[in-house]
């Protein structure tokens, strides 16, 4: 905590130096906080789907502050530090402390890292060329496959040591991108034992409100410490995944879209087993032009699984379909489902959604023998947002999940962790309930 106040000032004062060199413009300071109580019904924290699990009840904090600092020549440096934990985890007790809970299941204490901090050039060498390098959040269209990791629960963020450069035009941009994920100096399996990330994302934009966007994403990882961050469990060799998509996106009258798919091919990280995939997601809606603005929608995604090859990756994705089966790295799953929305009042807007799930490969998995059942359930969700003022929300849902057949069956489902590890098995199929209540405030 100390060393990361003292880099901090450190910095600044380095601010305060820089106009020596280049003419300091502006400086300004912001931030965010955001809370969120979540609550989970028997097994659903555990993804057993077994009541004689507990009820767990947990809250969650993000705290952000940023300095943004306008040099002369459009140059700008971005600080960001953020700190992730929960309420109770590093309670501080002491002498006065009655109870004696320091120290007491509260391991971990709060720390305060560095979230973003990199130099923005924009119209570079009179280009309209944007060049951002140092640590910072990646952004790709919708965040379908690179996203920076904040909805729903377990809002820790996500930032990359990047170095970004994008070329805007009157009615394209292209984006071109480098991240190192993680610096090794030795590995079991080949020289370079890095893991990286490499993109390159057009976006055409010719048409009045619509976006076409069409990309390519390599992500290479060689080293045992870091290839669980896709083929875990049962990643034995480098990781090399190559994804290429298409998006379309707009908004035509009172209709909107978004529809995405990307094929992906190389090596899944596991011996013997290629990756060979399809994924794709999209939503569209009809917003009426009336009082309280009623919209309806339908959505659906389909990420494959293949007993030869390995599943869909998801890669960073930011995308949630179920608040129960897994975050974003659920996949060999397919759902379809649709909903209603309407701002009710002026601060207050109501949704409702249901969706269907089911798995695409249900026989076998890598030699192991499933249940062959393909029915994971349905789930409802209701949604409220209050928007107080301009800066302070707060927001609370409630979601239900009719399991079915697929998540009883040992050994359960296998669609978490990027296909590699199974929901459900428990023998049991009971109904799963989540309720949060969240709030949070920018400046």
């Amino acid at each position: 905590m100390r060393l990361t106040l003292t880099v901090l000032l450190a910095v600044l004062m380095v601010g305060v130096a820089v106009p020596a060199f280049a003419e300091l413009q502006n400086v300004e300071v912001g931030g965010s906080i955001r809370i969120r109580g979540n609550y989970f019904g028997a097994g659903a924290s555990q993804l057993s789907f077994d009541d004689n699990d507990a009820d767990s009840f947990s809250v969650e904090q993000r705290t952000l502050i940023n300095v943004k600092a306008d040099f002369t020549d459009d140059v700008t440096a971005f600080i960001e530090l953020d700190s992730y934990n929960i309420f109770g985890d590093d309670f501080r007790g002491g002498p006065s402390d009655p109870f004696f809970l320091e120290g007491v299941d509260n391991d971990s204490e709060t720390s305060i890292g560095l979230y973003q901090g990199y130099i923005e050039m924009r119209e570079a060498w009179g280009y309209p060329l944007t060049i951002k390098m140092g640590r910072q959040e990646i952004q790709l269209g919708s965040e379908w496959l690179i996203g920076n990791n904040d909805t729903s629960s377990s809002f820790k963020g996500l930032s990359f040591d990047s170095v970004l450069a994008r070329y805007d035009a009157d009615q394209f941009s292209l984006t071109a991108l480098w991240a190192r994920l993680a610096d090794n100096n030795s590995s079991r399996f080949e020289k370079d034992d890095d893991a990286d990330l490499y993109s390159v994302y057009a976006s055409y934009t010719g048409l009045e409100d619509m976006t076409i966007d069409a990309y390519w994403i390599l992500a290479r990882v060689a080293n045992t410490d870091t290839l669980e961050l896709f083929a875990a469990p049962l990643a034995t060799e480098a990781t090399e995944i190559h994804t290429f998509g298409l998006r379309f996106a707009g908004v035509y009258s009172q209709f909107d879209w978004d529809v995405e798919g990307a094929v992906q091919t190389g090596e899944s990280g596991i011996s013997g087993v290629d990756q060979d995939a399809f994924g794709a997601t999209g939503e569209g809606g009809y917003t009426f032009d009336m009082e309280y603005q009623p919209r309806i929608f339908v959505k659906g995604s389909f990420y494959s699984g293949d007993d030869d090859d390995a599943p869909f990756n998801r890669l960073f994705s930011d995308h949630e379909d179920s608040e129960f089966l897994g975050n974003t790295d659920l996949t060999n799953y397919w759902s379809i489902g649709g909903g209603v929305s309407a701002q009710v009042t002026e601060k207050i807007e109501l949704t409702g959604v249901g969706t269907y799930f089911q798995v695409d490969e249900e026989d076998d998995f890598q030699g192991i023998p499933l249940s062959g059942e393909d029915n994971l359930g349905f789930e409802i969700g209701l949604y409220a947002t209050y928007n107080y003022s301009e800066d302070l929300y707060f927001e609370a849902g409630y979601a239900h999940f009719f399991a079915d057949d697929a998540v009883q069956d040992a050994p359960g489902a296998f669609i978490a962790g990027n296909g590699t590890v199974a929901v459900g098995g428990s023998g049991q199929d009971d109904d799963l309930d989540y309720f949060y209540i969240e709030t949070g405030i920018s400046f």
